[in-house]
């Protein structure tokens, strides 16, 4: 009979390890995953410059992580583009996948550029996510690098 009770006990405890493990698993399993699926925008450059209706962002951009993002706006100083075009090697895109490399342009009507100014902007995506800047106050378009 005293055996019989160990192997019980045994079997109970085993059972407990087992959930342990298998809880521990599923845990790791989930946040590696979803590690993967996280996309970023790094804003390596922005420039604004003057336009005849106005000014016009420039942003250059780098993408990392896994998937992709939509942009869906990009904001100066509180103030919301009405036109938001995306590049990736020159052509338009309406994705961002992990590994592109472009750029965006937003146009601002009746913004006027002068120097001196710091204006603060953000890049809005349709996923969520926010990426702030600060452009370069120029008289003409920068360049991105890989442009």
């Amino acid at each position: 009979m005293r055996g019989a009770v160990v192997s019980i006990q045994v079997a109970i405890l085993l059972m407990f390890i087992m959930a342990i493990a298998i809880a521990l698993a599923g845990y790791l399993y989930t946040t590696f995953y979803s590690s993967l699926q996280y996309t970023y925008i790094a804003l390596t450059q922005a420039y604004i410059y003057p336009t005849s209706a106005g000014a016009e962002v420039k942003i250059c951009f780098m993408v990392g992580g896994a998937g992709g993002l939509s942009i869906s706006g990009v904001e100066l100083d509180g103030k919301l583009s009405p036109s938001v075009r995306v590049y990736v090697r020159g052509v338009e895109r309406e994705v961002v996948k992990a590994g592109d490399v472009g750029y965006i342009k937003a146009e601002f009507p009746g913004v006027s550029v002068a120097p001196g100014w710091m204006p603060t902007g953000r890049v809005v995506t349709r996923q969520g996510f926010s990426f702030f800047f600060t452009p370069a106050v120029s008289q003409a378009e920068g360049r991105c690098p890989g442009e």
